[in-house]
């Protein structure tokens, strides 16, 4: 009887992601068990569903990646709102770490290998927040994304932006600098 007590509990503490503490960054987790959800800081959920047999490298930050995307409303079983799948449509391409894409794929992708398959529930301030896509995405809603990596190509951050520089009485200042303080000219 106890036996079967501490197996129930321990199916039900690994399937609840609300028991879970969650982790800084998904690249932190070296090995996620195919199945096992994994909490994000800010509410993203990542559970891995399919690995490939040999991850020969990861995705990270600067990388060119093309992926296979079906996006649903709320949950797995969700109102599909977009999707790569379309027939004569090329997978979906994009620079990992440059902003081109929703902060849940930023912090849910990294860490992926080539073949792998992940879903992402993203919450709302990770993906198009209270505003939503109107006629698409409503306002506040939890997106349910299951993800494929096709391929990883190396790529490289693109430089920070540079502050434009103002001149003050022949001195050189971040613009930034000068408004805050308010110079008199």
């Amino acid at each position: 009887m106890v036996l079967i007590l501490i197996i129930c509990i321990s199916i039900i503490s690994v399937n609840s992601v609300s028991s879970l503490a969650p982790v800084a960054a998904i690249e932190d987790i070296e090995d996620i068990p195919v199945g096992e959800p994994v909490l994000v800081e800010g509410g993203l959920v990542v559970t891995v569903l399919k690995k490939p047999t040999k991850c020969i490298k990861q995705a990270t930050p600067g990388d060119n990646l093309k992926v296979q995307y079906t996006g649903r409303l709320t949950d797995g079983a969700g109102e599909i709102f977009d999707t790569s799948l379309k027939e004569g449509f090329p997978p979906y391409a994009f620079q990992l770490g440059v902003g081109r894409v929703i902060e849940g794929y930023e912090k849910g992708v990294p860490g992926m290998c080539k073949g792998e398959t992940r879903t992402l529930l993203v919450p709302a301030s990770m993906g198009y927040g209270e505003r939503g896509v109107p006629g698409t995405i409503p306002g506040g809603a939890t997106l349910h994304f299951t993800v494929e990596l096709l391929s990883i190509m190396d790529g490289e951050l693109p430089p920070p932006p540079r502050e434009k520089t103002c001149y003050v009485r022949g001195d050189a200042k971040p613009c930034s600098e000068i408004e805050s303080n308010k110079v008199d000219l």
